[in-house]
């Protein structure tokens, strides 16, 4: 592997733990505050980020391959880490 595909795959895990972040936060808002709102606001700006992390993929050259292991194993990280942290 050459140092170009590392450094875009450490960038890639920055960003997805970044909105792993964003998500658990959200996801502690609409368990812990039961504001409509801002459970509104949270979700709404995770999608946001989410569809600007695939636009900025697409850029990137990053192959649908590449793109659907990352979306798995970031899915799983997240509803594991939900279920544990939240319920």
């Amino acid at each position: 592997m050459n140092d170009e595909k590392k450094s875009l795959y450490f960038y890639m895990t920055l960003g997805y733990t970044g909105l792993l972040l964003i998500g658990l936060a959200t996801m502690r808002l609409i368990s812990v505050i039961h504001d409509s709102q801002g459970q509104a606001f949270g979700i709404f700006g995770l999608l946001l980020v989410w569809a600007y992390v695939r636009f900025m993929e697409k850029k990137l050259g990053i192959s649908n391959k590449e793109f659907i292991i990352s979306k798995v194993i970031f899915v799983v990280i997240f509803s594991i880490l939900t279920f544990w942290f939240y319920i």
